[in-house]
C-alpha cells in the first residue's frame, strides 16, 4: 500500500544550460523559472567532467603491417615504400596516443527544492560556480534584498545596487554622506 505513494525510481535532475540567471528580492530567476528562495532545499556543486578515448583507426595498424609485406619484395622502390608506409603508420599510431582522449570541463549547481525536483544549471568553470552557489547562499541566509546577475557565458556577475524608494512621507531621504543635521521639517 505504501508503494502507491512512493515512486519507483528517485528522479533524474534535469541539467539545464543557461547563460544568465537572475537573483531579484527573494527570487531565483533563470528562463522561464522562477523559484522562491525560500523553497530551495539545499544547493551544491557538481563535477559533471567528461573523458572520452576515440578509438584507434584500423589503418593506423594495418599500414606498418603493409609496410613489413613491402619489405619482402627484391625490389629497392618496393623496400623504400615499405618504409615510408611503416614510418607514417607509426607516426599515426603515436599522433594518436598523444590525443586520444578528450576532456570536458563542465561543473554544475544543484537546484533541490522542498516539492522534490532536481536541476543543474552547468558551466565550464568551476570557480564561477563557487561564486554562484556563495552568493545564494548569502542571499538565503540573509534577510536584505538583492538584485545580482550571474552571466555563465562571460563569467560575470553585476550588482545592481541602485536605490528604489517605495514612499516617502514626510522624511528624508540620505543616499550618501551628508555633513551636518538633516532635518525632516523646518
Amino acid at each position: 500500500m505504501l508503494s502507491q505513494f512512493l515512486p519507483d525510481e528517485p528522479t533524474q535532475p534535469t541539467e539545464i544550460k543557461t547563460s544568465i540567471i537572475k537573483i531579484r528580492g527573494k527570487t531565483l530567476i533563470y528562463g522561464n523559472v522562477v523559484y522562491q528562495i525560500h523553497n530551495i532545499t539545499s544547493i551544491g556543486l557538481v563535477d559533471l567532467t567528461t573523458t572520452v578515448i576515440k578509438p584507434m583507426p584500423k589503418l593506423f595498424i594495418v599500414l606498418p603491417i603493409i609496410g613489413i609485406l613491402f619489405l619482402f619484395i627484391p625490389s629497392s622502390i618496393a623496400i623504400l615504400i615499405g618504409i615510408l608506409l611503416i614510418a607514417l603508420g607509426a607516426w599515426l599510431i603515436y599522433q594518436h596516443n598523444l590525443n586520444k582522449t578528450k576532456i570536458t570541463e563542465r561543473y554544475g549547481m544543484t537546484i533541490y527544492t522542498n516539492s522534490g525536483t532536481k536541476t543543474i544549471l552547468t558551466s565550464r568553470s568551476e570557480d564561477f560556480i563557487k561564486q554562484v552557489i556563495l552568493t545564494l547562499y548569502s542571499v538565503m541566509n540573509s534577510d536584505d534584498f538583492k538584485a545580482i546577475s550571474f552571466n555563465f557565458e562571460t563569467l560575470d556577475m553585476s550588482v545592481d545596487n541602485s536605490i528604489k524608494v517605495g514612499k516617502n512621507i514626510g522624511s528624508s531621504l540620505n543616499t550618501g554622506t551628508v555633513g551636518g543635521d538633516i532635518v525632516s521639517q523646518v
